[in-house]
């Protein structure tokens, strides 16, 4: 069953390319309950695309934390690295590490700050997928045809958190799912509180420890009979060890105790406390202007909690244009997509990224709606154009731009012609600067100038509508536009 779940999020993640599967394109994302209870807290709204994550909480309180035995893909390439990684003789293990985890998550949420993505397992696998093994194997197999593998600035950090949980496995047998994964604590607090769960019987147990041995996150002590639901994953493993089938799934209506320190809970609240504040810091003020924003971006603010930093957006990229952020807009902003024009513009015709991300960080528009949301406003160099430093002609950008916001036109009482730019009909697609033909960064540069980022409501008016339709009409006239000069 680990093997199923596993290879239906690839079979997945591969079928959401240029074109998705529609509802199936998020399906993991949609039944974790841990981005229903974080996301809808930091946003305070009630995604309804999610709500498919109860239905993981109910099976809970039926069978114990199943999910993490038999469906996290994680999960099951955490028992792979297990099973190939030495361990200590002595496992170590934190003690409601998964609470704290998921307590600082809740309550950084309050204070509207989400840390989901760096915790968060099924958001860590779709990522490791997008950022790190999709272009690996696009680049080193070749199986992508004519199709250029896709390429991301940033792999280092998304390859060393997935390598480093794996790697955590030397400290213990699932140490990250026993102690540091909170979507298993926010599980675990349910198991404890399901009236059915596995516990020993009454048959008589000769105390060989096998159980104990078998169990992979510490749940049981022979001893003393004891099962801790909250630990146990129903992975069956004490059950194929047990000679005396001492071990049975059945009703046991006490609840089990939930103790969580209070100087462990004050931790995990002053942690918040002072992590939110630094959500958004050190936002470093020359790279912002050129933060590009996918069309149909929410607000920054709530972007940045609303996304989930999980990369499909930008394995779905055509152009390859979308990339992961390092800290551009701030600590918080890591992962998150950004398009550099320079290495691919925002194609006309697609709309791709908004359809796969599933909390609508990036509103699902139609294809006519997203050419008009506007991204940014190309801004042309003079000192580097070499039709207007060198007087050569060149024609590329204004061939390049699919709205027609660029024109090759002279200036008063000089005999230089070079392009210009409508930065009223301008969305910022950055096709232009794509195929500027001249080395290094581009003489015609996206900025986020006059962008526009809407909640709700449409992007389309009247006036833009109608200035689109005149501009298509060049002239040989010198527009207002945006152009760098020495002042």
């Amino acid at each position: 069953m680990q093997a199923l779940f596993l290879a239906l999020l690839v079979v997945l993640f591969l079928l959401t390319r240029y074109s998705s599967p529609g509802w199936l394109a998020g399906l993991f994302f949609r039944i974790d309950p841990l981005i229903l209870l974080v996301t809808g807290i930091a946003q305070r709204v009630l995604l309804v695309g999610l709500l498919p994550g109860l239905a993981v909480v109910v099976g809970t309180l039926v069978f114990g934390r199943y999910f993490c035995g038999w469906v996290c893909p994680l999960g099951t390439m955490v028992d792979v690295a297990d099973s190939v990684i030495p361990h200590r003789r002595q496992a170590i293990s934190i003690p409601n590490g998964k609470y704290v985890v998921l307590l600082f998550l809740v309550s950084s949420a309050i204070l509207r700050a989400s840390f989901l993505h760096f915790f968060d397992p099924l958001v860590i696998m779709e990522r490791t997928l997008a950022l790190v093994a999709y272009p690996s194997v696009g680049y080193l197999g070749g199986w992508l045809g004519s199709i250029r593998p896709a390429a991301f600035t940033e792999t280092v950090i998304a390859a060393g958190t997935f390598v480093l949980i794996l790697g955590l496995g030397y400290f213990g047998t699932r140490f990250w799912c026993r102690n540091l994964c909170p979507l298993a604590g926010l599980l675990a607090l349910f198991s404890k509180l399901a009236p059915f769960r596995f516990r020993f019987t009454e048959a008589e147990c000769r105390d060989c420890g096998l159980c104990d041995k078998a169990c992979p996150t510490g749940a049981i002590d022979s001893s003393q009979s004891k099962l801790d639901p909250g630990e146990c994953i129903a992975c069956f493993a004490c059950r194929y060890e047990c000679p005396d089938a001492g071990i049975r799934y059945g009703r046991d209506p006490k609840p089990a105790p939930i103790d969580i320190g209070r100087r462990q809970a004050l931790a995990a609240i002053g942690s918040a406390l002072v992590a939110a504040p630094l959500a958004r810091a050190f936002v470093h003020p020359k790279l912002s202007g050129r933060l590009i924003r996918p069309p149909g971006s929410i607000p920054e603010p709530e972007f940045l909690n609303r996304c989930l930093h999980c990369g499909m957006c930008m394995k779905v990229c055509p152009t390859n244009g979308l990339q992961p952020c390092l800290f551009e807009a701030g600590l918080n902003g890591l992962w998150t997509p950004k398009l550099v024009p320079r290495i691919g513009g925002c194609e006309k015709n697609c709309n791709m990224c908004g359809q796969v991300c599933p909390t609508s960080a990036i509103r699902r528009l139609g294809l006519e709606e997203k050419t008009f949301a506007r991204m940014g406003t190309a801004v042309v160099d003079r000192r580097r154009c070499i039709a207007w430093e060198q007087d050569k002609s060149c024609l590329i950008c204004d061939e390049a731009c699919p709205f027609d916001a660029i024109t090759i036109a002279g200036v008063p009482g000089e005999q230089v012609n070079g392009p210009v730019v409508d930065e009223e009909i301008c969305v910022g697609c950055g096709l232009c600067e794509a195929r500027c033909p001249i080395e290094g960064p581009s003489a015609i540069q996206v900025w986020s100038i006059g962008e526009e980022r809407k909640r709700t409501g449409s992007y389309i008016t009247a006036q833009k509508r109608s200035r689109r339709e005149c501009g298509s009409q060049k002239t040989e006239e010198l527009p207002s536009g945006f152009i760098l000069d020495d002042n």
